[in-house]
């Protein structure tokens, strides 16, 4: 009887641990916002998760299997095949295929038997010693660009309404390259060769080919009380069309968006973008103040590659003046 209610308890702990790991894997993620961020913080949770797995692994082996050395290679070894097998079965659930993800699998499952066999051994403090500063040590490393993509976000918390000044490093997390081709793809650089305020600006070049430029995460802010987004736009060579698009957050099929172009002449420019404007235009297209997702600014549809430099990117409140 005593045996029957431990092989149930072992049933059920092996049980509960598949249904969250295959919820968890194989059910829908998808973050619009900081999806980097959360990104990270999932491929960080594979340590943790595969950890659990090998432990109750471990916990659930029958009895039969004895030696303690076959129960640890074989808890490690079962906890590998469903890493590498989630990853070859995620793609058929719209989800993504990761090599890394199954190697973080792998790594917490021999964090978490080593763990066991280390505290096992009674007053062997290098043994567990050894074992807490391993595994610190992966957390860390694994955290590392989570820790990196929140830097961004707190920027983006504490200089709210400033969208970007590119006084900080932090800033590149938010503004990122995007479009040109495979050939030329568009690049970003915080520099000190211009700036129109504080002391260094975004130096783009926008890689030859579509929609070349660099674009804003905005985290979901609300803009309703601001009425233009500004900036100012350094062009070096000669004139040329940049535009600007604002993203709304939202699941419909066809989300509002504000898109308009500029003509840059050289030197130093200032773009104002009226977001009374977001109001205009027909129904589907009208884009909602309440939660901006993405902000762009980019040159055309097959455009040659182009060079120029953005600083002090901000909204302006409806009280302030011209």
């Amino acid at each position: 009887m005593a045996q029957d209610r431990m092989m149930l308890r072992k049933s059920i702990a092996l049980a509960v641990t598949l249904a969250v790991l295959t919820a968890v894997c194989f059910g829908p993620a998808q973050f619009r916002m900081d999806a980097r961020f959360w990104g990270h913080v999932f491929d960080a949770g594979h340590i943790p998760m595969w950890a659990w797995l090998a432990a109750v692994l471990l916990y659930a082996l029958p009895a039969r299997v004895q030696s303690m050395a076959r129960r640890y290679l074989l808890a490690f070894t079962l906890a590998i095949a469903i890493a590498f097998g989630v990853e070859l079965l995620q793609p058929l659930f719209g989800r993504a295929r990761t090599l890394g993800d199954a190697i973080n699998g792998t790594m917490g499952a021999g964090l978490a038997l080593t763990g066991i066999a280390a505290w096992r051994r009674s007053g062997n403090w290098l043994w567990r010693c050894g074992h807490a500063l391993a595994l610190v040590g992966t957390l860390t490393v694994a955290l590392w660009p989570a820790y990196e993509e929140l830097r961004g976000i707190r920027w983006r918390q504490a200089n709210f309404p400033s969208l970007g000044n590119f006084e900080e490093g932090a800033e590149l997390k938010l503004w990122r390259p995007q479009g040109g081709s495979r050939s030329q793809p568009s690049s970003v650089q915080i520099t000190r060769a211009r700036a129109a305020n504080g002391e260094q600006s975004l130096r783009v070049a926008g890689g030859a080919g579509d929609w070349a430029g660099v674009s804003y995460e905005a985290g979901g802010k609300d803009w309703s009380p601001f009425r233009a987004l500004a900036m100012d736009v350094f062009n070096p060579r000669g004139p040329f069309k940049l535009f600007v698009r604002v993203d709304e957050e939202s699941t419909a099929p066809q989300p509002g968006r504000l898109e308009r172009g500029f003509t840059l002449n050289p030197g130093w420019n200032r773009i104002r973008l009226p977001l009374t404007d977001a109001q205009s235009g027909p129904q589907a297209g009208r884009l909602s103040l309440k939660r901006i997702r993405r902000v762009a600014v980019f040159t055309g549809d097959g455009e040659a590659q182009r060079f120029w430099f953005l600083d002090n990117v901000h909204l302006e409140k409806k009280e302030d003046g011209d």
